[in-house]
């Protein structure tokens, strides 16, 4: 989920919270139900209310797809075969690349991040080292290890690795 749709939940939620509160000060007759129906009365024929109808409707849509996971590329394409396409889970080359990251010596808690671009991959990696390990000689290490990891497994070339260690810390 990404950051505008985090924001638009977050306001739906808000929202969704005040029609919580009024439904509730309703039933308890804290706000008369002469009230409610004077104002439902004006509703029919103000345009202003229709309109707060469908963004709320498409915002309820958009939320329901992206909940569903609809939104993004769950798969990559590795390719066309004779016999049909062959597609690989994004989230098992993510963890396969986060296992061969994770045993080179140094690096914890690896992470990553992969989208397919040109019929090749790039990859993003978050992850921690231990101190007193050389990063730069660490970071060609594990360049090298999962290109070659990658191409004999997946068959797919990675075009570019980024490698982000968040944090200097012992094994735990």
């Amino acid at each position: 989920m990404g950051i505008p749709d985090r924001i638009i939940l977050t306001l739906y939620t808000i929202l969704m919270a005040v029609v919580a509160v009024f439904l509730v000060l309703f039933a308890l007759q804290i706000i008369a139900p002469t009230t409610v129906y004077a104002f439902c009365a004006t509703i029919p024929g103000k345009w202003e209310y229709a309109v707060g109808g469908v963004v709320l409707l498409l915002v309820s849509l958009r939320l329901l797809v992206t909940g569903l996971g609809g939104t993004g590329v769950s798969t990559l394409s590795l390719g066309d075969d004779k016999e049909g396409k062959i597609h690989v889970s994004k989230n098992a080359v993510e963890d396969y690349v986060s296992e061969i990251a994770n045993d080179i010596y140094g690096v914890h808690n690896a992470k990553a991040s992969a989208k397919m671009i040109e019929n090749a991959l790039n990859l993003r990696i978050n992850s921690s080292i231990e101190p007193a390990i050389n990063i730069p000689d660490t970071t060609d290490e594990m360049k090298q290890v999962i290109r070659k990891s990658v191409m004999s497994t997946l068959g797919v070339e990675v075009k570019d690795i980024e490698v982000f260690f968040k944090h200097i810390q012992a094994k735990k």
